[in-house]
């Protein structure tokens, strides 16, 4: 791997805690290991990144060096990326949410998602490799002409898990029992589903409680309208918009929840559902897009969105204890998968077969 003497990465914003940034700063850590040069240009740094994120303009093409593109959403990198159509690319796709999904929610979204669809071709001629998560993100790419793909679980670090939880959270949540959805706040996540099981499950059990961990300010006019949806169920009391959170508070977030629930109609992978079985919460996720290749066949995955049903499932599962650990036994086979040092070693592997 020697004729190669850097790999860099470029997406846009590097926020801490988010995914594709903290996908990107895993990926650094591995290259240099590897020996290889490693810096991630980003269209914003964060401050707290600066000694490994360095700004767009700062980047400098060499033919001897493979550039990483994070593909999410048409935005500053991909435009500035135009500017080196010789440039070779390793692209790693994580997914484009559908237009539709953001529909009434602002035009920027809109566009910018169609505009990331439409797009996703033009880079195809200097991809030398496709990097994706799951067959279901790759039939995108295979639709739009890119042939050397490959599958390959997204680089989690157990890091979360490591975590010492955050102790006011700890003290905070008491009540039992406790749904947890983590993810951001936005259309294709179907919050609002997670919010209606909430309504039946307190049919049975009048105090339990729902925790809604993520960014709001993505799609604001829907995270505004989930609250006044709350409002309309009169649940005011028994949901928490907790926002973005530190990982020591989401690790607290995670050891007090007894559910893990995700009614998302459009996943490329499902990050939050590998970390829910890293805590051993037993998943309940409806079954849409790549949820359940993440899941392998563990975790409960739902048909059909009866409301009533579903609570009942989550009723079953907290009072039977022999269920709860059979659920979360499989959970535990399963995220073996996501193992960091496997997932390395596919990553090295598929490098090494392209270098």
């Amino acid at each position: 791997m020697s004729r190669i003497r850097a790999i860099h990465q470029a997406l846009g914003k590097s926020t801490p805690g988010y995914s594709v940034s903290n996908y990107a700063l895993a990926l650094q850590d591995a290259f240099r290991q590897w020996g290889f040069q490693s810096t991630i240009y980003a269209s914003e740094v964060a401050p707290e990144l600066g000694r490994r994120v360095q700004p767009l303009r700062k980047f400098r093409s060499h033919p001897n060096d493979l550039l990483i593109l994070h593909y999410v959403m048409a935005n500053d990198v991909t435009t500035w990326l135009k500017q080196y159509p010789e440039q070779p690319l390793i692209l790693s796709y994580h997914n484009v949410t559908p237009p539709h999904f953001f529909t009434g929610i602002g035009g920027q979204y809109t566009q910018g998602a169609a505009q990331a669809q439409s797009e996703l071709k033009a880079f195809q001629a200097q991809t030398r490799l496709a990097l994706t998560f799951s067959r279901f993100n790759a039939q995108d790419l295979e639709a739009v002409g890119y042939t050397n793909i490959e599958i390959i679980p997204l680089l989690m670090p157990t890091t979360l898990q490591e975590q010492t939880p955050d102790p006011n959270v700890m003290s905070t949540v008491r009540t039992h029992p406790n749904l947890l959805f983590v993810g951001r706040l936005a259309p294709n996540k179907r919050c609002e589903d997670a919010i209606k099981i909430l309504h039946q499950y307190r049919q049975i059990e009048p105090a339990a409680h729902l925790y809604l961990v993520g960014p709001r300010r993505h799609a604001r006019p829907y995270s505004d309208w989930l609250v006044d949806f709350v409002r309309q169920y009169k649940l005011q009391d028994a949901v928490t918009f907790a926002g973005y959170v530190s990982d020591t508070a989401l690790a607290a977030y995670y050891r007090r929840a007894d559910i893990f629930i995700m009614m998302s109609e459009h996943e490329g992978f499902g990050i939050p559902l590998v970390e829910a079985m890293r805590f051993d919460l037993p998943v309940i996720a409806y079954d849409s897009a790549a949820v359940s290749e993440t899941m392998g066949g563990t975790g409960v995955l739902i048909k059909q969105k009866r409301y009533d049903v579903i609570a009942a499932l989550i009723h079953e599962i907290n009072t039977n204890p022999d269920l709860r650990r059979k659920i979360v036994a499989a959970q535990r086979e399963r995220v073996q998968t996501f193992a960091p040092e496997r997932v390395l070693s596919q990553l090295h592997a598929a490098i090494a077969e392209l270098l």
